[in-house]
């Protein structure tokens, strides 16, 4: 018997999960459900062998973090359950120690092969798409708080003088941290011939960030430390 948690904000999404999993194959009982992952521990009674947790929960709670605690807490394997296809933030939980990937696409067979593989501790993916986005190269660039700022500016069509204002920085900076972000994807064989406009796409498409309101301001978010060279950027 492989006993099972999901989070999920949506109830339907619960309600669709427990009535799979019980026909699709009467050995796994899903046992406790929550819309964050704080709700689920505090439901959480039966010890649990596997967690499928959605991408995206919302209360805007981090995926890394919300990986790590749950692994922490219930020493189950994380399986993420996602209907989002960016490299980015399926990376993030995957490097965060969850143990695969499940696309809400895929049939419901997929998703049990795949609690199995996780019961018993191995990597899972539950079609050749999910492993497609676990084996892709974007996903192993790591872009730093201040190059998501500059590149959410530029996203947002602001001209370098208007982003070096806004960030207490130069022109030249604030393009160097640009250019390294092009760096970054070209080492992973990413074809930028447009600079750092193309980069700034690539950053929104691949899930590195969205285009709301830019946070300018240093803050604790999880993101990747900038490397030593910034304070010869800035100074």
């Amino acid at each position: 018997m492989i006993i099972v948690g999901a989070v999920d904000d949506h109830p339907l999404v619960q309600r669709g999960l427990a009535a799979a999993l019980s026909s699709a194959d009467p050995r796994i009982r899903l046992v406790a459900t929550g819309s964050t992952v704080f709700e689920l521990l505090e439901r959480w009674v039966t010890p649990l062998s596997v967690v499928l947790l959605d991408l995206h929960l919302g209360d805007g709670s981090d995926i890394a973090d919300n990986v790590v605690r749950l692994r922490r807490a219930t020493g189950a394997g994380v399986l993420i359950v996602t209907s989002d296809h960016r490299p980015a933030v399926v990376g993030r939980a995957l490097d965060a120690g969850a143990l695969g990937l499940v696309l809400k696409e895929d049939p419901e067979e997929s998703l049990v092969e795949a609690i199995w593989d996780a019961a018993r501790g191995d990597f899972a993916v539950s079609s050749r798409l999910a492993q497609q986005l676990v084996v892709d190269p974007a996903r192993r660039v790591r872009l730093s708080r201040r190059e998501l700022q500059v590149l959410g500016l530029l996203a947002r069509g602001l001209p370098w003088s208007a982003i070096a204002r806004d960030m207490s920085l130069t022109p030249e900076t604030a393009r160097a941290y640009c250019y390294r972000v092009v760096q970054k994807y070209t080492r992973v064989g990413a074809d930028i011939s447009h600079g750092p406009r193309e980069a700034a796409y690539l950053a929104v498409r691949d899930g590195h960030f969205d285009l709301g309101p830019v946070d300018t301001e240093p803050g604790d978010d999880g993101l990747v430390d900038d490397e030593p060279f910034d304070d010869e950027l800035e100074g």
